[in-house]
């Protein structure tokens, strides 16, 4: 695999312009969540702590034995 100094500038710069890497990002803005949205996300934040409780409980108890 060559070292980027190994490459031709000019042909890195064609690449860059050609591919749009030569402009700024779009901007990134927050997006509003309906309601729906919002109870799923919050499902999945609940279902996660069960699983953590879970399998901290697990652990616990299968160390314990």
């Amino acid at each position: 695999m060559k070292a980027l100094r190994e490459f031709d500038r000019e042909a890195i710069n064609r690449l860059l312009k050609e591919e749009g890497w030569d402009h700024p990002l779009p901007e990134v803005r927050r997006v509003r969540l309906s309601g729906g949205q919002q109870a799923l996300f919050w499902g999945l934040r609940l279902y996660v702590l069960v699983m953590v409780i879970v399998v901290v409980w697990a652990f616990v108890h299968g160390a314990a034995a």
